[in-house]
Formats: C-alpha cells, sequence, structure tokens
C-alpha cells in the first residue's frame, strides 16, 4: 500500500476561532495533505483567515460550503479526492501528535473505517460550573461509553476512509435539529461490517468559554431529537436506560400530587396527595443524594464531576425532551438504509 493522503476537513460559520484551529493543523508533525475549510455562508473576517493561511500554505483551500454544519460537511466530502479524511471544529485545538496518531489505525489495518479520540476542554476554558461539569461527564463518557461502542464516536475529533462516504452515501442532513448525523453514519457503517478504533492518544482540545446552563441543554435536546431517530432506525443508542425513568416518573408525580391539592373537592384527595407529595419529595432527595455520591466517587479521577447533582437532572430532561421532539417530527423521514451497501475491503 501507498503512502495515503488525508484531508482535514474544518467546518466553520461565522468563528474567528478557525485561526487558532489552523495554527494548529498547520503545527501537526503528520502534517495534512490538505485542510479544506467548509465555510457555511460566514462573513468576509472568516475569509480573510482563510486567506491568509492560503497565502503562504498552498494546502489551506476555502470552500464555499453554504448550510447546516451538515451540509457543509457533506460539500467538503464531494470537493476532495483524498483516501482519508479527518474531521476538526473550529472550537478545538490539535496538539502536534494528533493527526498521526489518529490515523494510526486506519494505516495498520483496512477494514478500521474510522478513528476517533477524546475531547478534553482547553485550559482555562471550563468557567462555570455546568462547563466543568461536562467536561468531567464527556471525559468519563469516553472512558467508559465510547470505548465500548464505536458508533459513539463524536465526528469533531475523528479520521475516516473516504471510500466509506463514496458507497455508504452523504451524511444524513434531515435529521431533526441536525443531531447525531454522525451516530447515524457510525451505525451504516458498523452494520456493513467495517471496524472502528478509539485512539485515546487522538485528543483535541475543546473551547468551552462559551459553555453554560442554558448552551448545553440546548446542545443535549438537540442531538437527542436526532438521536432519538438513530435510535428508531437502528435500535441502539447510548443515552437510554431504565433507570432514566425516573427522571420522568418524579416530575410526574409532582403534577399528579398537585392536582389532587389543587381540585375544587380536594377534599376528599388532600390525604392522598399530601402522601403523594412526600413520596415524591423523598424521591427526589433520594435521587439527589444518588447523584451526589456518584459525582464524589468520581471526582478525584474526573474533576468536575462533584456538581453532577446541580447539571444531571436538567440534562436528562433536555434529553428526554430532544427525544419527544425527535418523536413528534413525523415530517422528517428516517435515514435511508439503502444506501447502506458497501462492505469492507479483504486483502
Amino acid at each position: 500500500m501507498g503512502i495515503l493522503k488525508v484531508t482535514v476537513i474544518v467546518t466553520v460559520l461565522d468563528d474567528p476561532r478557525l485561526e487558532r484551529a489552523l495554527e494548529s493543523l498547520r503545527a501537526q508533525r503528520r502534517p495534512p495533505d490538505v485542510v479544506l475549510i467548509a465555510d457555511g455562508g460566514s462573513s468576509p473576517v472568516i475569509a480573510a483567515i482563510c486567506d491568509r493561511f492560503r497565502a503562504s500554505d498552498p494546502r489551506f483551500v476555502h470552500l464555499h460550503a453554504p448550510g447546516t454544519i451538515t451540509e457543509s460537511r457533506n460539500q467538503a466530502i464531494r470537493a476532495i479526492s483524498t483516501e482519508l479524511i479527518a474531521f476538526l471544529d473550529t472550537d478545538e485545538v490539535a496538539p502536534p501528535d494528533w493527526l498521526g496518531a489518529l490515523l494510526a489505525p486506519l494505516l495498520a489495518d483496512r477494514e478500521v473505517g474510522f478513528s476517533g479520540g477524546p475531547t478534553p476542554a482547553l485550559d482555562g476554558t471550563a468557567r462555570n460550573r455546568a462547563a466543568r461539569y461536562y467536561n468531567a461527564y464527556l471525559r468519563r463518557f469516553y472512558d467508559e461509553v465510547v470505548r465500548d461502542r464505536p458508533w459513539a464516536i463524536p465526528m469533531g475529533n475523528s479520521a475516516w476512509r473516504k471510500q466509506l462516504f463514496d458507497e455508504l452515501g452523504p451524511l444524513v442532513a434531515a435529521l431533526p435539529t441536525n443531531g447525531a448525523e454522525d451516530q447515524e453514519f457510525e451505525n451504516r457503517a458498523i452494520a456493513k461490517g467495517w471496524k472502528a478504533a478509539y485512539v485515546p492518544e487522538a485528543w483535541v482540545a475543546h473551547d468551552y468559554t462559551e459553555l453554560d446552563l442554558g448552551a448545553l441543554l440546548r446542545r443535549q435536546y438537540r442531538y437527542a431529537s436526532g438521536a432519538y431517530v438513530v435510535w428508531r432506525t437502528h435500535g441502539r443508542t447510548y443515552e437510554a436506560s431504565k433507570f432514566d425513568l425516573i427522571y420522568l416518573a418524579l416530575p410526574g408525580a409532582l403534577v399528579v400530587a398537585a392536582v389532587l391539592l389543587l381540585l375544587p373537592w380536594r377534599g376528599l384527595l388532600f390525604l392522598p396527595g399530601i402522601v403523594l407529595l412526600a413520596v415524591t419529595a423523598l424521591g427526589f432527595v433520594a435521587l439527589e443524594a444518588n447523584l451526589a455520591v456518584q459525582g464524589a466517587r468520581d471526582e478525584p479521577r474526573y474533576p468536575g464531576y462533584r456538581y453532577r447533582p446541580l447539571i444531571e437532572p436538567w440534562r436528562k430532561w433536555a434529553t428526554m425532551l430532544g427525544a419527544l421532539s425527535g418523536l413528534l417530527d413525523r415530517n422528517k423521514s428516517s435515514p435511508d438504509r439503502s444506501r447502506s451497501s458497501a462492505a469492507p475491503p479483504t486483502e
């Protein structure tokens, strides 16, 4: 096998952090052969950044690719001719050994179709409790979920064989809120026999400066909306467990208790309402205590996890609302299985 070439795709929409991401790509020990900046429709400021890089290094190419991040990625994928593709987001910074580590599994085994690495917080950017908790949550997520479930690798730090996109078709841009398109495509690839590799050494630093509780919940909602469609189509998701039903049961019981206490004939139902209210309150206390114990237990390994009782219930509720959105969005079609016709190559 000859030397395989790689294009790094960076999607951008009016994010000046692009310059920092591109600088990190220029410093790679295994340099990319092409850096394709897929511009979703930015202001001239972004074009000026791209022009500066292009003037000193012809490997940097600015592509007008209007649309969502999924649509921009699809346009960029169609535009490249290298055998390998890697993805980096504008809010990420890649250390010098990143690309080499990320590509290593694909170069070592022809049946590996894609690889990915973790995205810990960039130093000094996790500035509030929500950001610090989410950083801890993601570190644990990569250690305990992605390591065993390769179809859960986020695309923002991943490498792929171009052959997969040629044979399996594009990313699905019709998922509700454009969430979980990476998980959907990975499921298609795994279903056709491709292997995936999680590479802990291929980490990138993720800028959490703009992440607060509201931004975290909106992100979770969008991704869960698409993840529901992925679950409906492929039958699996890493977000759901039977224990999560308690996050529905407790608010539901609270509503029922309030109704019993507020009905005009509440005299007959006052005692049942009080009992249900007390049981619900104890349930919330037990839930928070359990989350606090989990947070304290994992805090030494994942700093910020101690905020679990403050943030996790809200994250779960945003996930459930997102899943409900996916359920109700009947105008969005499920991903098309008919495009999944490829099989991994054999030696």
